[in-house]
């Protein structure tokens, strides 16, 4: 047999590679995900799909107050306006991170608003934590994005070779931590007592 497949569709499919090690690296954002549930607080919920240079994929988690019509969650609608406005702000800035990291300005975003059309198909720079090298065997443990970056921080953390510093509390790490507390630690036996002076003699 002989056969042909077409070169988007080559493109499109990866061969199962893994998400690399933590570092800095330049994404592609490939797609926006409408998860077709709310967040927990009401809100709308995305994924986000980003594919690494070696072609592993990876996807985050995120939400958004408005939909695709720029109309506002039902539970920021029930909210005071100051409540309600510091929720839009943190969903907002997490999502102009992505756009800023991806080249898009403030001038822009000011002017235009920002839709996932902006950002699909755009390069984006990240910290990447990823699966942690202490994992125990048998043990599931992911890799995840610690922050959206600048083109011009991702230079400069490439050129001194640095890595992303990571703290993140697994189980085993805390069990660790716990088992060298000094709250754990036994307390040192007390110094033997000294035998004291005799009584004087009797006169």
């Amino acid at each position: 047999m002989s056969f042909y497949i077409p070169a988007e569709v080559t493109k499109a499919v990866n061969t199962g590679s893994l998400p690399p090690g933590t570092g800095y690296y330049a994404v592609e954002i490939t797609k926006f995900e409408d998860r077709g549930v709310l967040d927990r607080q009401g809100n709308f919920s995305y994924f986000i799909h980003l594919k690494f240079p070696d072609g592993a994929t990876t996807r985050e988690i995120g939400s958004c107050p408005f939909n695709a019509d720029g109309e506002m969650a039902p539970a920021l609608a029930q909210m005071s306006e100051d409540a309600r406005n510091g929720k839009i702000a943190g969903m907002v800035g997490a999502l102009k991170r992505v756009a800023l990291s991806s080249g898009i300005t403030e001038d822009y975003l000011a002017e235009n608003g920002l839709n996932t059309d902006h950002l699909v198909s755009r390069t984006a720079y990240i910290a990447w934590l990823g699966r942690p090298e202490d994992t125990p065997k048998g043990t599931k443990a992911y890799g995840e994005v610690n922050a959206f970056i600048s083109k011009e921080a991702f230079d400069a953390y490439e050129a001194k070779g640095d890595k992303p510093e990571d703290t993140r509390q697994f189980p085993w790490r805390r069990e660790a931590s716990a088992s060298v507390s000094p709250n754990n630690t036994k307390a040192m036996p007390a110094p033997p007592k000294r035998a004291g002076f005799p009584p004087p003699p009797r006169g």
